[in-house]
């Protein structure tokens, strides 16, 4: 057992729960639903975490001697103390005073907007000014994601086509799929889209075309995503995992910073952005709704 180490940051307990999370699934599985319900956790006894989780008490004592604790008490006394001196009265809070105290919407849109305040310090961290880099480079950015993370990539390949970035979406339902591994890594930059529940699919396509030398930028939500091993840089954005569609506002609000960052990068956006408006009027008067309109512009300024 090693010496037990007190953390005195949430990011110092994230650093300590990493230690161990690879050695099992279930340790894996323990780390990151700490790492997502700490403020939860505080009220939990070591019978409830591991019912909440569908792990034995077992497990989680082994878990927590792992990590340098003689138990999960003593764990959870640090953890109560870093999250007592944290607090301050949350102003998402304010947000949410619409519904009542005991309407289950009102958490959900609690967490959503305090997770979405992260952004702004997310946005200052070297490994985002590395994403904005990437999709800037003269190669062509490919989107790769599954199920249900990849209902973004149309969003995204969209508007990064608008601003004039060369880019493509490949998804397990594309014919593209099966041919990723022959492309040439030093001519394409992924980026690897994948939240909870991760797909088998896409972790097993990253280390295929980890393993053939192809540059790999994951956006998940923690740094005990399977994606992580399987990619040179990642990105963390939180979501909510506990809803039955999970909560991807977060991540959808940090592809929207993203992609106004890149556009600022580049120097033709301006009169790019003058050209789309020009032809959007010109498309306006003619027999389409507003939604057949964009998709008309849309083709004819990227296929004619």
């Amino acid at each position: 057992m090693t010496t037990m180490k007190l953390f005195k940051t949430i990011d110092e307990m994230t650093l300590l729960l990493g230690r161990v999370a690879d050695d099992s699934p279930v340790y894996q599985r323990i780390a990151l639903y700490i790492e997502k319900n700490y403020q939860r956790v505080i009220f939990m006894t070591a019978n409830e975490l591991a019912d909440a989780m569908g792990v034995s008490q077992g497990s989680v004592s082994r878990f927590f001697i792992a990590i340098g604790y003689h138990g999960y008490n003593e764990f959870l006394r640090n953890l109560q103390q870093i999250v007592a001196r944290d607090y301050i009265t949350p102003q998402p809070r304010e947000a949410a005073s619409g519904l009542s105290i005991d309407d289950p919407r009102r958490e959900l849109l609690e967490r959503e907007i305090a997770n979405i305040t992260i952004l702004g310090s997310l946005c200052q961290q070297p490994e985002y000014q590395q994403l904005v880099d990437m999709a800037l480079q003269p190669k062509k950015l490919l989107l790769v994601s599954a199920r249900l993370s990849a209902t973004m990539l149309p969003y995204l390949e969209y508007v990064l086509k608008k601003i004039g970035i060369d880019v493509q979406a490949v998804t397990p339902d594309t014919p593209d799929w099966e041919w990723l591994e022959f492309m040439d890594p030093d001519r394409v930059n992924v980026m690897v889209v994948g939240f909870p529940s991760y797909p088998t699919v896409l972790i097993k396509k990253c280390q295929q075309l980890k393993r053939q030398g192809f540059f790999l930028f994951a956006v998940t939500d923690s740094q005990f995503s399977p994606l992580v091993k399987c990619t040179a840089r990642s990105i963390f954005v939180p979501v909510i995992l506990e809803s039955p569609f999970d909560g991807c506002s977060t991540p959808v609000a940090f592809f929207s910073l993203l992609l106004r960052d890149i556009a600022d990068r580049l120097p033709q956006f301006t009169e790019r952005q003058e050209r789309i408006k020009d032809m959007e009027r010109k498309a306006r008067p003619g027999p389409f709704s507003p939604v057949e309109a964009a998709g008309q512009v849309y083709r004819t300024y990227f296929y004619g």
